[in-house]
């Protein structure tokens, strides 16, 4: 079938939206009929070459929600109409050892994805744009992807919160729940105030965490911080990060750090302002970090929040229908044909999470 969608003509170059082929969907694929996306910084470091070089056209959009309009032969969690969102993370067999150790999304007997692969939409010029992202490409009307990438979202939960759901926010949210498994009345510092730094505050709310620090140099995202949690807000621009929270906190430190901001420089802000024995939690890229004296912190990688969709995506859902998990506060809307823009605007800060009406 013919739809619209956004492709990049060479690594760095601004979308164009035009109409390609897409083809049908394979034994165990659907083809969603997108309704959001959201835009993830990922996505411009992929269509920009920044997870790796690429030759040719690409697409991108990976936080994705809508409607399954065609589903493979073999494809049995899903039927034409039901609400989907459509992520990176992978539904596993349940039966391989990663699967068995909770680790789903590293599957033994899925087929492998990866970055970069072709497409499913081919141009009227005949060539194949590169999928710079796992699970489907969201900016487009509609899109293919494998079952495993799905979960099922409830009929009361909007589109444009699915997909935020879909990466960037069980990202920060599952930061705290799953990996740090903060408890009621730990400390929590997040470094990094964007949309994955916001849904950590979130989390660290929702988790009973006090005193929960948000760290950033814009006193508008600050700000926004407050009201999702925050009780205390630290400019590093106009103060000291560490010495603040170590007032705070009586000398000692927060029990937990969350660098969600991805360099060097902040992720050594978050060791220094945890206690002794703290645990640092470092999503994406930390950049490169030396310090003097470690002590007994432990610093751990995180991926996808380490969430499994089909548990995680549920209480999320549930969060967000008692109030507790305010996405709504963190979006601003642009039509698809607006996407330079928006992705202008997540780069600049000036929208936090931008979702693309289609």
């Amino acid at each position: 079938m013919k739809c619209r969608v956004a492709i990049a003509e060479e690594m760095g170059a601004k979308f164009v939206i035009e109409e390609a082929e897409l083809a049908e969907p394979k034994e165990h694929e659907v083809r969603i009929k997108v309704m959001t996306c959201t835009i993830c910084h990922s996505d411009l470091h992929g269509v920009r070459g920044e997870h790796g070089a690429f030759e040719g056209c690409a697409t991108a959009g990976h936080e994705i929600a809508g409607v399954i309009d065609a589903v493979g032969d073999k494809v049995t969690y899903v039927k034409p109409g039901d609400r989907v969102l459509c992520g990176v993370v992978r539904a596993g067999c349940g039966v391989c050892d990663n699967c068995m150790r909770n680790h789903s999304w590293f599957c033994e007997n899925l087929p492998p994805v990866g970055f970069r692969q072709p497409g499913p939409y081919t141009r009227a010029n005949g060539k194949i744009p590169v999928q710079t992202n796992l699970g489907a490409t969201g900016f487009a009307e509609y899109t293919n992807a494998h079952e495993s990438f799905l979960c099922k979202i409830d009929d009361d939960i909007p589109f444009a919160v699915a997909s935020a759901m879909a990466c960037g926010f069980i990202t920060g949210f599952g930061a705290i729940l799953n990996r740090c498994e903060v408890k009621p009345g730990e400390s929590v510092a997040v470094v990094g105030c964007g949309g994955v730094g916001l849904s950590a505050v979130q989390g660290a709310r929702v988790s009973g965490a006090c005193p929960v620090f948000a760290i950033d140099v814009l006193d508008s995202k600050l700000e926004l911080a407050r009201k999702c949690g925050a009780t205390h807000t630290i400019n590093a621009k106009k103060a000291d990060t560490t010495a603040t929270v170590m007032d705070i906190t009586n000398g000692k430190g927060a029990n937990y750090a969350v660098n969600a901001s991805g360099s060097g420089a902040t992720a050594r802000a978050a060791i220094e302002s945890t206690d002794n024995f703290g645990k640092i939690a470092v999503i994406g890229g930390g950049g490169e970090v030396t310090f003097d004296f470690l002590g007994s912190r432990t610093i751990t990688g995180i991926t996808e929040g380490q969430s499994i969709p089909e548990e995680f995506i549920p209480r999320l859902m549930r969060f967000h229908k008692a109030g507790l998990f305010p996405i709504d506060r963190l979006v601003k809307f642009y039509d698809f044909s607006d996407i330079n823009t928006a992705a202008a605007d997540s780069l600049s800060g000036a929208a936090i999470k931008p979702i693309l009406l289609m």
